[in-house]
């Protein structure tokens, strides 16, 4: 009698285990549906159904607050920088229209950074073809008659752009939306206060450096002494001093 209790106990938990395997397995095997981007996506970027694609994917491996309607993000700003394959979060987008003005910057700043608009050309803003997420070195050429010295020198270096703005305030996407007027760029408040010095005492260049922060580099600066490295010459009449 005890030897048929045992082992009926032990059918029951040989069952208990194999039920339990299979919902396991089950559970490993069961594809839902999920978006994900199909292209590197910058920050402050307006989602449009090419940058779009729905994957099927274990279960397991679905963050809760994905989606898998990929017309529920159309239209909407992504707010962080998203590489492809990526799963689009609906913590991660905002409505277009809920991002005007400063605001639209604020939800693309880190802790203690500051958005501040740089003015600047064809010719200072690297052609007109600065987006957002890129990042810039900002170089600062001072004015003679303000500071009493003329030389350049790089100011700031992988600063973020934010926004490329016009002359009418409006962004800028492509060349048909006009000629940039200014860059937007996010910066630290220390850093804000030296490049409201150099905007009123000389004029800044942007130069591109890619979308990567990369260390940075002490440079010598340049003045009229050191413009040519060989074989310097200081042409008659013209004061190297």
């Amino acid at each position: 009698m005890r030897n048929r209790r045992l082992l009926i106990l032990t059918i029951l938990i040989a069952g208990a285990t194999g039920f339990a395997l299979y919902q396991y397995l089950s559970g490993l095997d069961r594809r839902v549906s999920v978006v994900v981007a199909a292209v590197p996506l910058k920050e402050l970027t307006v989602l449009e159904p090419s940058m779009l694609r729905v994957l099927s994917i274990p279960a397991g491996g679905v963050h809760p607050r994905a989606t898998s309607a990929p017309e529920t993000l159309v239209g909407k700003v992504v707010l962080v920088p998203m590489e492809v394959g990526q799963q689009i979060l609906v913590t991660q987008v905002r409505e277009r229209g809920s991002l005007g003005g400063v605001s639209r910057y604020a939800a693309a700043l880190d802790p203690g950074e500051r958005a501040m608009m740089i003015p600047t050309t064809l010719a200072r803003g690297v052609g007109g073809g600065l987006t957002a997420g890129d990042r810039v070195d900002v170089i600062f050429v001072a004015d003679e008659l303000k500071l009493g010295c003329s030389f350049s020198r790089v100011l700031l270096q992988a600063v973020r752009v934010l926004d490329v703005r016009g002359d009418r305030g409006q962004p800028i996407s492509s060349e048909r939306d006009g000629m940039p007027a200014g860059v937007v760029v996010a910066v630290s408040l220390d850093d804000a206060e030296r490049l409201a010095f150099a905007l009123e005492n000389g004029q800044l260049y942007l130069v591109s450096s890619g979308g990567r922060r990369e260390p940075e580099f002490k440079t010598p600066g340049a003045c009229f002494e050191t413009l040519f490295r060989d074989d310097w010459w200081v042409p008659e009449g013209v004061n190297s001093h």
